[in-house]
């Protein structure tokens, strides 16, 4: 597992049946800074889990699982590598980040 701070947000990156190379762990980085550091605050963790499926029927399968602590938002996605299943998942998160943040201003301004 690896422990990252990026921009004041803990992100850790997990890999099971798999090793996390260097240009898999900058393409993971680019896109939580790109996609989802605005609307993280610094004492939410972010997690980030990597796993192959080799004894696929069709292949290797990569499977991206993203959850983000404390307030409790998830996504999972498959592929056929990485960095589809990593943009397969970016935007479901995503959309719960920003469903949570209209509800927060909804509320406020009632």
């Amino acid at each position: 597992m690896i422990r990252q701070e990026t921009r004041g947000m803990n992100l850790n990156i997990k890999a099971t049946n798999t090793t996390i190379t260097d240009a898999i762990r900058d393409f993971i980085d680019e896109k939580i800074e790109d996609h989802l550091s605005k609307f993280l605050k610094n004492n939410e963790k972010v997690f980030v889990e990597l796993q192959v499926d080799k004894k696929h029927k069709s292949g290797d399968l990569f499977r991206v699982e993203i959850s983000i602590n404390p307030p409790k938002f998830y996504a999972e996605s498959r592929g056929a590598d990485f960095h589809e299943a990593m943009d397969l998942a970016i935007p479901k998160v995503k959309e719960q980040l920003i469903k949570a943040k209209d509800k927060k201003i909804s509320n406020r301004r009632k």
